[in-house]
């Protein structure tokens, strides 16, 4: 069920209608809760439910046991062994048989293993993550198990975040769940704000730049040295106004059920650092994989080399956990080597940390090409197509200017130069916060506007969300 579809509008005004009566009865409404989230969850395929239960009853069962555990490390591993047992059988499963036969058939060997007949269940990277951050909070000791099963349901299963983000760890939504859920008018306001917000930049931004950027990333052996270069740039808008559109509505709609969502995306097309673009971009994600993995594996406390090592593996696994595909993985490799690099040589050279407007402006714009370098291994469907996107820009720079088509790329020179203008005083100014907090007219305008847009500039077909596929 589509956030940009009918029936979900339907099905949330439903819901919303009968969470604010239930709410003398904590019980009654997490009930009815859990059970929308799982209505929700079926409409894609009610057979996948069963992972869903699984892992609630599993997790849940082994953190009341941890604190009384005389080995608690075996309750923990089978935790992990539970949770990324099937990630990799419905995520990875056929990528590394894929991967193995195509080793044998390189080195003339006959063998072939036959794929699995699995569909990769929507959410699974999602709800996965978040039950096993409960279980490994609880043997850290950094929180009580919850005695309550519903509330743990709940936290696993809530459908604004169930099948793609934000990574809620359970100690935030258990926080959320044992506060006053109070839904106040000052919060209805920033809720629609943000579902307007998050309407807007997936309906008309997001669907709009695919337009721009699939025809190129699908078959690139037949694009020059303009169109490639303007399908990066439409790539990078696409997928941030895709995936934090996304997370808007997402955080609307739990703010109007009463439940707060932490912040997942931070304007990162301003960072000027590749430390700050993840502290910026997908940051319930970052947080995970830096509490989870990189201080685990050992953190910056073992050496200089050790810590960059540390940096390199977060960076390749959490490509990975995106997509089972090599492009992935080179994806987060190349982010790791940025990381490597900015910690050994950039964070020392004193030109570049000067404070003056030229070196921020070269920071950022530095930051920006490379992150738009990685999404070419992202967004490619292969590591041919991949080749062929940089064959296109390497080979188009000498002779850019004479295919230069000024009725065809001016336009779209411009759209990307306003698209990062607006992105920066957005990050100024707060806008949707100021709009949130507004008692005045700006508020109605900036709505009306909002609809106003959706009805003029929604292109015909609108795609699923991009992170769906993870």
């Amino acid at each position: 069920m589509l956030f940009t579809s009918i029936q979900f509008v339907v099905f949330f005004i439903a819901v919303l209608v009968l969470n604010q009566p239930l709410r003398r009865w904590p019980i009654a409404q997490k009930a009815m809760l859990v059970l929308a989230s799982y209505y929700f969850y079926a409409q894609w395929n009610w057979h996948y439910l069963f992972l869903v239960w699984f892992s609630t009853v599993v997790d849940y069962s082994i953190g009341l046991r941890l604190p009384h555990s005389p080995k608690p490390h075996r309750l923990i591993a089978l935790s992990v062994i539970v949770n990324l047992g099937f990630l990799g059988i419905f995520k990875y499963a056929n990528w590394m048989i894929s991967s193995l036969n195509g080793v044998s058939a390189a080195l003339g060997d006959a063998m072939h293993i036959t794929p699995l007949d699995v569909v990769l269940p929507v959410g699974i990277s999602f709800y996965t993550f978040q039950s096993l951050s409960y279980t490994i909070d609880v043997y850290r000791g950094e929180m009580a198990p919850r005695r309550n099963f519903l509330d743990y349901a709940l936290a696993v299963a809530f459908f604004p975040q169930l099948e793609a983000g934000p990574i809620v760890r359970a100690r935030e939504f258990f926080a959320e769940l044992d506060g006053p859920k109070l839904v106040r008018l000052r919060d209805v306001q920033r809720a629609l704000v943000l579902i307007a917000f998050g309407f807007v930049k997936k309906m008309v931004f997001a669907d709009s730049l695919a337009l721009v950027a699939d025809p190129v990333f699908d078959n690139p052996a037949g694009a020059g040295f303009w169109n490639t270069l303007f399908a990066v740039y439409a790539f990078a808008f696409q997928i941030y106004c895709d995936f934090s559109g996304y997370t808007d509505i997402a955080t609307g709609c739990a703010l109007l059920l009463g439940i707060r969502f932490p912040q997942n995306f931070n304007y990162p097309y301003i960072a000027q650092s590749f430390q700050d673009f993840w502290r910026r971009w997908h940051m319930t994600l970052s947080r995970w994989l830096r509490d989870y993995l990189y201080i685990s594996l050992g953190g910056n406390r073992a050496g200089k080399l050790r810590t960059l090592a540390n940096l390199m593996i977060t960076m390749l696994l959490g490509g990975l956990w995106h997509g089972a595909s090599w492009t992935f993985v080179i994806w987060g490799g190349l982010h790791g080597l940025y990381l490597v690099i900015e910690r050994i040589g950039l964070s020392r050279w004193k030109l570049w940390q000067s404070p003056s407007r030229a070196m921020i402006l070269v920071r950022w714009a530095v930051v920006f090409h490379f992150v738009c370098l990685a999404w070419i291994f992202f967004r490619a469907k292969t590591f041919g197509a991949a080749w062929q996107v940089l064959a296109n820009l390497a080979h188009g720079v000498m002779h850019a200017f004479a295919n230069f088509a000024p009725a065809q790329h001016t336009g779209l020179a411009l759209l990307f130069i306003v698209l990062m203008i607006v992105h920066a005083l957005n990050a100024n100014r707060r806008v949707k916060d100021r709009l949130g907090d507004d008692r005045g007219p700006a508020f109605v305008v900036a709505m009306t506007a909002a609809i106003l847009l959706l009805v003029l500039f929604t292109p015909n077909h609108s795609a699923p969300f991009i992170y769906f596929q993870f």
